[in-house]
């Protein structure tokens, strides 16, 4: 299933505490509200991603990478969404999940909305009366009618600005914009279309009240995104992460031997204080210099997705990790890594970071020391460590094992 997010507008209402930054690029928890997006999408499968740029869009292309193509319109300044999302008539192939750029939510209204069948818009009950918000009336579960003039009395709550299309509903979209666009409805939103396909096509309601999230247009809206929505999110997203990528890898963990069953367990002690720890080097990243209360460390810096090997003797091993913290740091950041043991998988661990005040890396801050211990079968093993999800996308690793004493 494609996506398109609409991130072309200016935020003019955000700019006094902004400065002007696009919408897409604002920061909640370290990291552009983009990238969250991204993250939320390629989690569920749904791909490939547009993002419709317009203010900034060098910017949001800088940020956005590979992660999703980027579509211009260059008429941001005199358009509004409808022409945006009109602009992408020759991409959209089929079904597609539609976002707006200043919607902060839970992973998990995105699972709700893509479990339902049929062209899905999500809303919440709990709030309706707002001047600003666009209403929602439901019928028997489908959406009537949609808009900000819709009467409180008459709503059943507010539209995040999230939606799902099946071929029909996407056929329907794309026919209702081209003929407002074409009749000279190049200021129109996205809601003046989505008004006219709910009378056309079947639109259905998922309730999401209860899930957090933040349509941010005012400065109000941003600090409650991070001060009550991103704690939410923060809280509850790793965990369900995590348990998902050890269910994907439990087979292939279960047919890896006995090395593997009994293979892992995490520790933040190093070991009892009669055994010396030899650092071992690695390959796949680069040597790096950590500078620590004055002292100079010997550690290896990778980026998000690079693998990095060690080999190590003997029947336990411990790995130290460092996350780089690129962006200023309100309390803490989350990272999770995956291990092999010889090339196999052994699991996935998830940890917080915690700005570490003595330490630096190079101009960047970084996390304090995680450990994780791994017992080990006698012998020679390649250990291998990588960062694949997390709040900052560079990490500091060295591996360590029992100092080999000639006899």
């Amino acid at each position: 299933m494609q996506a398109i997010i609409l991130a072309a507008g200016f935020g003019s209402r955000l700019a006094p505490v902004t400065g002007g930054k696009s919408k897409a690029l604002v920061e909640i928890g370290g990291r552009p509200i983009i990238l969250h997006q991204l993250e939320a999408l390629a989690d569920h499968g749904v791909g490939p991603v547009l993002v419709i740029a317009g203010h900034q869009a060098d910017d949001v292309q800088q940020v956005v990478g590979n992660r999703a193509e980027i579509l211009l319109n260059e008429r941001f300044a005199e358009t509004n969404s409808l022409h945006s999302l009109w602009l992408a008539r020759e991409w959209i192939k089929g079904p597609f999940v539609l976002l707006n750029c200043d919607l902060f939510f839970d992973p998990r209204i995105l699972d709700r909305l893509l479990e339902e069948s049929g062209n899905v818009l999500a809303y919440d009950s709990t709030s309706s009366r707002g001047r600003e918000q666009t209403k929602v009336a439901i019928k028997q579960r489908r959406v009537v009618d949609i808009g900000k003039d819709v009467p409180a009395s008459s709503a059943r709550g507010e539209s995040l600005g999230m939606l799902k299309f099946e071929r029909d509903g996407a056929e329907a979209m794309m026919r209702v914009a081209d003929e407002l666009i074409t009749a000279g409805n190049e200021n129109a939103w996205v809601i003046e279309a989505t008004r006219a396909v709910c009378k056309q096509v079947a639109l259905f309601g998922v309730n999401v009240a209860g899930d957090a999230w933040a349509e941010i247009d005012f400065p109000y809206d941003l600090d409650v995104a991070r001060r009550e929505v991103w704690p939410a999110i923060h809280r509850g997203r790793w965990r369900r992460m995590v348990m998902w990528k050890r269910t994907r890898w439990a087979a292939v963990a279960a047919s890896a031997g006995a090395l593997l069953l009994s293979g892992w367990v995490a520790s933040t002690r190093v070991g009892p204080a009669s055994i010396e720890w030899e650092t071992v080097p690695l390959t796949g990243g680069q040597a790096a210099r950590l500078e620590r209360r004055g002292d100079a460390q010997q550690w290896w810096h990778a980026a998000l997705g690079m693998p990095m090997t060690a080999q190590v003797v003997g029947d336990e091993a411990i790995i130290e990790l460092r996350l780089v913290m690129s962006h200023p740091v309100v309390d803490s950041l989350r990272y999770v890594v995956r291990v092999t043991v010889d090339g196999k998988p052994l699991d996935w661990r998830a940890l917080t970071a915690v700005a570490d005040t003595s330490a630096h890396f190079g101009a960047f801050s970084v996390g304090d020391r995680d450990r994780i211990r791994i017992p080990l079968s006698p012998g020679e093993h390649q250990l291998g460590v990588t960062l694949i999800d997390g709040h900052a996308d560079r990490i500091l690793v060295r591996v360590r094992h029992p100092e080999r004493r000639e006899e």
